[in-house]
């Protein structure tokens, strides 16, 4: 135990030393000067302090103040010569561990002492408790900021994650309204544009209003909350309706009447053009900070989505424009196939919805489909216009062609039925085509659509080299390849389109032909065909069947 004993009376640092100098475990050292003892003490490690009262260079109460500043727990002992209750009171109020008066004997010493250690080994408790206590307090609170930050972190991945995800405007619109209704616990939200064509707000999505999705609704803006926070870009955060609020010309067409609410500016390439507007908050509590920190966020990656999309959209629409300029001019330079490429695409439109096709397959389909030949840009005009027969090495020429649209379409971003459009569209239901001499179900599905309408076109088409086939006849030729070249069931959805179209005179009825599996879905018309290779033709029957598909 390590023992400091300031006294401007050499005696009773000499006698506490000698008291304690044949026990072990305690060292004595003495400072006459209370200023120098003070430095000591503060520059090391003390178990215990024993000081005088009364000394000439500072008072002893002085001395135990500044000690209690800087070593609060270390156990200080006053003595004095001169008691008196108010002077014992007034030590132990400026935090003074015990009080002797000199002199005082050995015993009296040493039962100072045991007390002293006593009370340091509680103290000592009551720290080792109060630090595990503070430990705890810690990481409490470090969990709790960590889980805030993990819950935040998590909310603005799930953003950016849902938003990145999504294609094209209207989707991002509704996924902004559905995200913002989740995130701030909102039962009401409407997503506004400005147009200036009707001057006024348009709903370009919406959740809680009406009691429905009023998409394309025309609201008031002018002299409204709405009008304000488009025109200056500041946000409106209400927690009640009290006054204006609730006749506000937006609000009551919204049929909003429950605070708290906030419009939310929308902008778009450094202008103000639309505001998000939320309210009937669950519970009718108040938005929070993390909340409204959420709602930044989200409408800041929402409007810089938007920007993507319709920037990607321009520059695509821009190079769609392009090459089907290019195609355009291609094919305006050979009288047999002008026009060619547009009228596939519209025949392949007709496959597709007797088909049932997707509204994504049905897009795919308009838009690349006429770039299904853009691999010719890459093949000589002499040998695409030869008008005899083509040698070997001239037909795998014009073969390249898929692999050349491909190439020439790669930063196109397009997905892989849309490439099989350009690469796979003279591949052959039996493995025949090319050029990766794939067959059947292999081969994708939009590519075996674009085959048929490409092959029916080319067949009533002249060309330099033949003329063309009438439609029955090119019917016929169609028939004949069904589950040879084409896919079936898409020449059979085709036959269905041009009699939707009535694109032939023949008339037809229903019957179950002879190739296997094959029942047509439409119950008042038919095929037969007659004759060997060269003369195969269609010939009309007259009979009552009914499909089992009907």
């Amino acid at each position: 135990m390590h023992i400091i004993v300031i006294d401007d009376d050499p005696y009773i640092g000499e006698f506490i030393s000698e008291c304690l100098e044949n026990i072990s475990g305690y060292v004595v050292e003495r400072f006459p000067n209370p200023l120098v003892g003070l430095d000591y003490v503060l520059e090391n490690d003390i178990n215990c302090i024993f000081l005088d009262i009364h000394m000439p260079e500072r008072d002893g109460l002085e001395t135990l103040a500044r000690l209690r500043e800087k070593k609060p727990y270390v156990p200080v002992v006053m003595m004095t010569g001169n008691p008196s209750l108010r002077l014992s009171i007034e030590a132990l109020r400026n935090g003074a561990t015990d009080f002797l008066t000199k002199p005082f004997t050995q015993d009296q010493l040493l039962l100072c002492l045991e007390k002293i250690k006593r009370q340091t080994k509680v103290l000592d408790e009551q720290i080792i408790l109060e630090a595990k206590l503070k430990a705890k307090e810690d990481i409490d609170r470090l969990n709790r900021e960590l889980t805030a930050r993990t819950e935040l972190q998590s909310a603005l991945f799930t953003i950016s994650q849902e938003l990145d995800d999504l294609k094209n405007e209207s989707e991002i619109q509704a996924k902004i309204v559905e995200l913002a209704c989740r995130i701030l616990k909102v039962k009401k939200a409407a997503f506004l544009f400005y147009n200036k064509d009707v001057d006024g707000m348009v709903v370009v999505a919406s959740r809680g209003i009406y009691q429905g999705n009023y998409r394309g609704l025309v609201l008031p803006y002018q002299d409204s909350i709405v009008g304000r926070v488009l025109k200056t870009g500041c946000p409106y955060i209400a927690s009640s309706l009290n006054g204006s609020p609730r006749l506000d010309p937006f609000f009551s067409t919204w049929g909003l009447n429950n605070p708290p609410l906030i419009c939310y500016p929308v902008v778009l390439a450094q202008r103000n053009c639309g505001v998000l507007a939320l309210g009937e908050k669950d519970n009718n509590g108040l938005f929070s900070g993390k909340e409204l920190s959420l709602l930044e966020f989200l409408v800041q990656k929402g409007s810089l989505r938007l920007e993507n999309v319709t920037l990607y959209e321009n520059l695509t629409r821009n190079f769609y424009g392009t090459l089907q300029s290019l195609v355009t001019a291609l094919e305006a330079k050979d009288v047999y196939t002008k026009w060619h490429s547009q009228r596939v695409t519209e025949y392949a439109l007709m496959i597709a919805k007797v088909l049932g096709c997707t509204e994504e397959e049905t897009q795919s389909i308009r838009t690349i489909t006429f770039l299904h030949d853009i691999g010719k840009l890459g093949i000589q005009d002499s040998l695409l216009n030869k008008p005899g027969n083509l040698t070997e090495n001239e037909y795998h020429t014009i073969q390249m062609h898929t692999r050349i649209g491909v190439k020439i379409v790669e930063n196109l971003n397009l997905n892989e039925e849309e490439v099989a459009i350009i690469r796979n569209h003279h591949e052959c239901w039996d493995g025949s085509g090319y050029p990766d001499g794939l067959g059947e179900e292999d081969i994708p599905f939009l590519a075996r659509i674009v085959s048929v309408a490409d092959s029916f076109d080319a067949m009533t088409s002249n060309r330099s080299y033949r003329k063309a086939l009438n439609t029955e006849e090119a019917m016929v030729r169609l028939v004949e390849q069904r589950g040879r070249q084409f896919d079936p069931m898409v020449v059979d959805s085709f036959l269905t389109a041009l009699k939707e179209k009535k694109l032939f005179s023949v008339p037809m009825i229903s019957y179950k032909n002879s190739y296997e599996g094959f029942y047509p879905d439409i119950v008042d018309w038919g095929y037969i065909i007659k004759g060997g290779t060269k003369d195969t033709h269609l010939e009309v029957c007259r009979f009552n069947y009914r499909s089992p598909l009907a």
